[in-house]
């Protein structure tokens, strides 16, 4: 059963699935909550998409960093120390995804398929 919050005016503003203080229970099908489901559904699918936007850009800013380093434009080392090893913890997980990625490709596809069996007569079979 959920339990919700309501503010002054009577809407619900949280949801909860067991009793906290100042909530009261109601059916699953009541409106207010049908309400404030839907209106924070839509909410949390634009958060997602920001997220998903901001962490694209982490990796431009982090691309830009490392052509501007290796231009000469500045040294690495002049980075603010957390800086610095915000990026260094980046790249050595760039580099373990792209490894991960080289044995079994992308997270999309899945994991990679067994390669058929070469014919008896294929010269290249030792």
């Amino acid at each position: 059963m959920p339990y919700v919050v309501r503010d002054e005016e009577g809407t619900v503003r949280a949801v909860f699935d067991t009793p906290v203080e100042g909530s009261e229970a109601v059916a699953p099908d009541d409106p207010d909550l049908g309400e404030f489901i839907h209106n924070n559904a839509q909410t949390g699918m634009v958060l997602d998409e920001w997220v998903e936007s901001d962490l694209a850009l982490v990796r431009v800013v982090e691309d830009l960093v490392e052509v501007l380093v290796d231009k000469g434009v500045f040294m690495f080392n002049e980075l603010p120390q957390g800086a610095q090893k915000k990026l260094n913890t980046r790249r050595g997980r760039r580099k373990e995804m792209d490894l991960m990625e080289s044995l079994f490709g992308p997270e999309d596809e899945g994991l990679p398929t067994m390669a058929a069996e070469p014919a008896a007569d294929d010269d290249s079979v030792l």
